[in-house]
């Protein structure tokens, strides 16, 4: 006798129900032994999420810290949103992670529903293929859950099992708009459209999916028309993608979000296209094998899933949503391997290629057991194989979650309980999350994930250390950092410079940490110059590794292996190479970056035009340090008169020195060239003066 249809469902949720709880006991509750209770959090970027869920909550979306203005570092648009009301329903603290945990749970359990409507026959349960592939469905919440370093991710805290939730309702609205009569097929395909923005708007390397399943919907159009079709399910993404480049450019100076500028390999000025090749394909190797091979039951059996995903792909009736998830698993992959820290962090950058695999799968197997009772015997075991090669990893990821949660709790939410009791008035850290978001404290994000009003410290990160002090020798001295919060060997040239070490956290076992000790420190920013001063009788200058005053001047450094930000703090230099005069800052220890270039390579830069002053002579003063002696070339490239040679004799160790050389006749919007004829120049400031 058949079950009622409604009995039927109810036994699928209570059989979803059960993996995808047990898995987060399994993750949740070894990790709750290991930090004492404290809701675990086994990253630090989860913190940095629930801080732009605070702000959210608070009124300031796309804020890290309402004060700090807009940030484009969140890397998902959507995740913060929805733990915004987990904030203002009272999960405050460590304890909004006990309602992403809940958000996460039913995410999964939306996607074990999703993956269930994918799966059933075209014509329902009661269909005559359902005859074979009925099992199919009640696997569904076992594809979600399989893989334990994909049930990591999915129970972090992270961004990823809403991502699932919303790629699995994507999956389903282009079945809809497939099979929808052509009446209903435009609203379908924008539906689809829309669902597949979200999923870039929730990690942006699902572009890599998205763009598939709009030519899906495409191909699927019949009268409707390709092109109409294509635009109703792409618009939505490239809207989404243009709105989110201009809000970037318009309050960063930046097209690009600041995680991709910290984080990519492409925004690295220093390594030769070849040097980040190889760094891609170290990232991809490293991804497959374990990621793609590893994670998945070893070399042999880590190939079912891609086979699977060959078969739907092959098939008819699930080509149009599984070519998509394979290209979107492999293409996110790829993208994947350009982020810098993709070999880290246990593979998390991995975790939505993996999903989309485990999807793609289930649909191969539902197709071969269409195919009759032998090909479903042959589905079944390929799926079983598929489902228990990566058990093995479970006590393994199970563990590593729970000390890498202990890491967390031990160093970054010490730090933030140590940083509340000092009441600084701001602290400067490397970690965006925890510390500032349990301590309370205004803080500045060094390597520019939370964004402060509008400054690049995300570049200035990538250029080097003390291209972060120049921007900080921007503000005002009452806004500067007073506490760091760092590790001192990420942050030579700063924390050993111009901080006092005060306290530290130590933690044992670490797995997840970027040190074992994080180290807090008073500062002292006497080195630096007050905002706006400006020299006597200068008409424009470029403080370079000053990305803000670079960028005004257009300035240019050789790139790439050139260039490179380097930092010191000395005392002035009196009387300068090359033709006498002070170096500035008279006889106080002045910090000022620079960057080197190489011999044989220039740096250029253009007079600010909006200089108050007439064509005619001038002097350029460079400042430098001490060093063996160097030629240099220099031109205003509208100066008739070509390049003047400057020989720049050996100059005094622990000081700044000073090269003077005579411009006959510039103007504003000139182009300054200075050309590195004989050693390496190391080149600090550059001031234009009137003889």
């Amino acid at each position: 006798m058949r079950r009622a249809p409604w009995i039927r469902l109810l036994l699928w949720h209570a059989s979803a129900a059960i993996p995808v709880l047990g898995a987060a006991a399994a993750f949740y509750g070894p990790a709750l032994e290991r930090t004492g209770g404290a809701w675990p959090a086994p990253l630090d970027d989860v913190y940095i999420h629930f801080g732009f869920a605070r702000a959210a909550a608070l009124g300031h979306p796309f804020s890290w810290i309402p004060e700090n203005g807009y940030s484009s570092g969140g890397t998902s648009l959507t995740y913060p949103l929805a733990l915004a009301p987990g904030y203002l329903l009272g999960f405050r603290g460590a304890w909004l992670g006990l309602f992403a945990a809940l958000l996460a749970c039913a995410a999964l359990l939306d996607l074990c529903r999703s993956l269930r409507r994918l799966l059933e026959p075209r014509g329902g349960p009661g269909a005559a293929s359902s005859r074979w592939v009925g099992w199919v469905g009640w696997l569904a919440p076992l594809f979600v859950v399989a893989v334990p370093l994909l049930d990591w991710s999915w129970f972090s805290g992270m961004e990823v099992a809403l991502l699932g939730a919303v790629l699995g309702r994507a999956l389903v609205a282009v079945r809809r708009a497939e099979l929808a009569p052509p009446a209903r097929r435009p609203a379908e395909q924008l539906r689809a459209g829309l669902l597949a923005a979200l999923l870039v708007a929730t990690r942006p390397e699902a572009i890599a999916l998205a763009a598939p399943l709009a030519v899906a919907v495409a191909h699927a159009a019949g009268s409707l028309g390709a092109a109409a079709s294509l635009a109703r399910a792409s618009l939505p993404t490239a809207l989404l993608l243009g709105a989110q480049a201009a809000a970037n450019r318009a309050f960063t100076g930046e097209w690009g979000a600041a995680g991709a500028v910290r984080k990519l390999l492409l925004s690295n000025p220093y390594p030769t296209p070849l040097e980040k090749a190889v760094e891609v394909i170290k990232n991809l190797a490293a991804l497959r094998v374990q990621a793609l091979e590893s994670a998945l039951g070893g070399p042999w059996l880590s190939l079912v899933l891609p086979l699977l995903g060959a078969v739907a792909a092959l098939d008819r009736r699930s080509r149009r949503v599984a070519v998509p998830l394979l290209l979107g698993a492999y293409g996110s992959l790829l993208l994947v391997a350009l982020n810098a820290t993709a070999r880290y962090q246990n593979l998390r950058y991995a975790a939505p290629s993996l999903a989309m695999l485990l999807l793609a799968a289930a649909l191969g197997a539902e197709a071969l057991a269409r195919r009759g009772r032998l090909a479903a015997g042959v589905a079944a075991a390929l799926a079983v194989a598929a489902l228990a090669a990566p058990s093995a990893g479970f006590a393994r990821q199970i563990d590593h979650f729970a000390r890498a949660s202990a890491n967390i709790a031990g160093q970054h939410v010490e730090v933030a309980r140590r940083i509340a009791a000092r009441a600084p008035r701001r602290v400067l850290l490397g970690d965006a999350g925890a510390i500032p978001y349990l301590s309370g404290i205004p803080a500045i994000d060094g390597l520019g994930l939370g964004g402060y009003r509008g400054m690049p410290f995300a570049r200035a990160s990538v250029h080097g250390v003390p291209a972060v002090v120049e921007l900080i020798e921007r503000l005002d001295p009452a806004e500067r950092p007073d506490v760091f919060a760092l590790y001192p060997s990420w942050w030579g040239g700063l924390a050993d410079v111009f901080g006092r070490r005060v306290d530290a956290v130590k933690i044992d076992d670490n797995v997840m940490c970027a040190a074992d000790e994080k180290v807090i420190y008073e500062a002292d920013w006497s080195a630096l110059a007050p905002p706006g001063e400006r020299r006597a009788g200068v008409i424009d200058e470029v403080d370079i590794a000053d990305l803000m005053d670079e960028r005004a001047h257009g300035y240019a450094f050789p790139s790439p292996r050139g260039g490179w930000v380097i930092g010191a703090v000395l005392p002035g230099g009196g009387d300068g190479a090359g033709g006498g005069g002070g170096a500035g800052g008279g006889g106080a220890p002045r910090f000022d970056a620079g960057r080197l270039i190489p011999e044989g390579r220039e740096q250029s830069f253009t007079i600010d035009a909006a200089a108050a002053i007439a064509r005619g002579p001038a002097v350029l003063a460079l400042r430098t340090d001490g060093g063996g002696p160097i030629a240099l070339g220099v031109a205003a490239l509208r100066d008739a008169g070509g390049e003047a040679r400057v020989e720049v004799p050996e100059r005094p160790a622990g000081r700044w020195s000073e090269i003077r050389v005579p411009l006959r006749d510039v103007a504003p919007g000139d182009r300054i060239r200075i050309r590195s004829l004989l050693g390496t120049f190391r080149s600090f400031h550059v001031w234009l003066l009137r003889p």
